[in-house]
């Protein structure tokens, strides 16, 4: 059975990313819990300093959380994802290669990112195209799939150039 090692870690990177957000969204809401604990514990007769330290200390937990730097990498993990997933399915579904390449390219890119970097674009796009067609039909070898993940790392070096977060 062929595996495909890129779209296999785009996936394994984006269940991480999943996992790492659930994992502190849940923590999120047990510090809310707690807290919403400690003040019943109170009564109503606590200290107003005593609650403005347990919110302050509950703010501060929240932020150690970091939670929108976990949304930013799960949006990242999830844009990679999609992108691999799409250049896989055309490459798989489309026979012309020339076809496959201006499918990959609108997808990836936007017309004016094409008109400052079009020759480096469409190389990379053709050697990753060859690279993964080979990989799929003919031989799924080592070599294939380093031209594969070659060729992909470049396309993405260059959508990072260009400002894109991938």
């Amino acid at each position: 059975m062929r595996r495909h090692h890129l779209i296999e870690e785009s996936k394994a990177e984006l269940d991480v990313a999943y996992d790492a957000v659930k994992e502190a969204e849940h923590a999120l809401m047990q510090l809310e819990f707690d807290y919403n604990e400690r003040v019943k514990q109170a009564n109503g007769g606590a200290d107003p300093a005593f609650l403005d330290c347990l919110l302050q200390e509950k703010h501060e937990r929240q932020q150690a959380l970091d939670l929108e730097a976990l949304y930013a990498l799960q949006t990242t993990a999830t844009q990679r994802f999609a992108l691999v997933s799409a250049a896989f399915s055309i490459v798989g579904s489309v026979k012309d290669p020339q076809m496959t390449v201006d499918l990959i390219e609108r997808i990836l890119f936007q017309d004016a990112e094409l008109r400052r970097n079009r020759i480096a674009i469409e190389r990379h796009l053709r050697a990753f195209q060859k690279g993964l067609r080979d990989y799929m039909l003919e031989d799924s070898s080592a070599e294939n799939d380093t031209a594969v993940r070659t060729h992909w790392a470049a396309i993405e070096g260059i959508l990072r150039e260009l400002g894109r977060d991938i």
